[in-house]
């Protein structure tokens, strides 16, 4: 029987999570948050056959492999993730990985658990306001590119920004039953994120040097570009909670993490702070019952769906959740890239509904998602009434 397992990547310092957008398409480029499901899995599985000596340093900093053996199937096992659409879902003693979170933790144990707020509130003062609505009848819309006899009307105050904030265990307990959400100035974006800005010159790599900061990935000599990294504030952790079947497979190491290959210190413990078992959503991640197409089947006009994670599904499945849906609240559309091969070489980006994104369906609907996103971390969601 697997064991669930709470596992921290602290960053060492400054970190850059690319997204579908590079130097290639632009002269500016930002990282993403927040890891990619595929980008924790990927660390966990590379790391797992270097703590067992079969995946080596070849001295340049990039790790080969020793040799092509059945040990490191049967850690790591056959799928080569060349797209979410994959049908081999075999990842060895790793289980299951649901989406990232963030801890914030003291010297004595962790003070609690945040997610991204969901779409539907908006910050007035030192509060969040839930956004009200009506449906009319009798009116013609168009939405997610069908035609509506009816029309959604929002109280939603159009100058305000989406809240950019964390909510932790008091949060979610208000949220959940619809009572009134008191606004933690602490857990905003801006106060846990810490945002890095690096100008510099597009060069080869011959001609780096001088002092001066240089980009030599995919950039043109002598153009100025701008990038923008992060790292944590104090405290402050990615975690992820993991179910193994090997109990030993995993140690607390220095991992790296992004296409950058950024430096995290990873931990590793047993899930057993109780605030696992009273938090509203890691309860319900720890209970396996935040499956976006499991919600989906029980689904009534008087409830709501709430994205814990980056949604993403085929057209098909996309058609025909358009169709059963009174309307939603999307915090934009994310493009990630290398989530489907579509040659040898060339890789498609598939856009995501994002996190904290707020689904309203009409009924309920029977689909059937890809194998391999539910259990690396993507289309993860959380039902609850709407609010009255």
């Amino acid at each position: 029987m697997s064991t669930p397992y709470l596992i921290t990547f602290t960053p060492v310092n400054r970190f850059f999570f690319g997204s579908s957008h590079s130097f290639a398409e632009g002269f500016y480029v930002e990282s993403m948050k927040y890891p990619q499901p595929t980008t924790i899995l990927g660390c966990l599985r590379n790391t797992i056959l270097i703590q067992e000596g079969i995946v080596k340093d070849d001295g340049t900093g990039r790790h080969i492999p020793d040799i092509d053996n059945s040990e490191a199937k049967e850690l790591t096992g056959t799928s080569m993730i060349n797209g979410l659409d994959d049908s081999d879902d075999n990842f060895g003693v790793i289980e299951r990985v649901p989406p990232v979170f963030m801890v914030k933790q003291s010297d004595v144990g962790i003070d609690d658990i945040l997610f991204p707020v969901p779409a539907d509130i908006e910050q007035i003062d030192s509060f969040f306001r839930y956004i009200k609505y009506k449906k009319k009848d009798n009116a013609i819309s168009s939405y997610s590119g069908m035609r509506k006899s009816f029309a959604i009307l929002s109280d939603k105050n159009p100058k305000l920004p989406p809240p950019s904030s964390l909510g932790g265990k008091d949060f979610w307990d208000a949220y959940l039953s619809n009572q009134q959400i008191s606004y933690n100035p602490a857990y905003t974006d801006d106060r846990i994120f810490k945002t890095h800005i690096s100008i510099g010159i597009g060069c080869k790599n011959k001609d780096a040097g001088g002092g001066k900061r240089y980009f030599k990935k995919t950039t043109i000599k002598g153009m100025f570009y701008t990038k923008i990294d992060y790292s944590l504030d104090k405290g402050f952790s990615f975690g992820v909670i993991v179910w193994l079947r090997d109990n030993n497979v995993l140690k607390n190491d220095v991992v790296l993490l992004g296409g950058e290959q950024s430096p995290f210190r990873m931990k590793i413990r047993p899930v057993s702070d109780s605030i696992f078992s009273s938090h509203p959503i890691t309860l319900t991640i720890m209970n396996d019952n935040c499956d976006l197409f499991q919600k989906l089947a029980t689904c009534t006009n008087k409830d709501k769906l709430v994205a814990l994670s980056p949604l993403a599904f085929d057209e098909n499945v996309n058609f025909s959740l358009a169709g059963i849906m009174e309307h939603k609240i999307i915090k934009g559309i994310h493009s990630i890239k290398t989530i489907r091969k579509i040659g040898a070489i060339k890789s498609e980006a598939v856009c995501m509904i994002p996190v904290g994104s707020v689904l309203y369906p009409e009924k309920s609907i029977t689909l059937s998602g890809w194998k391999i996103p539910y259990k690396i971390g993507y289309n993860c969601a959380i039902k609850t009434e709407r609010r009255g």
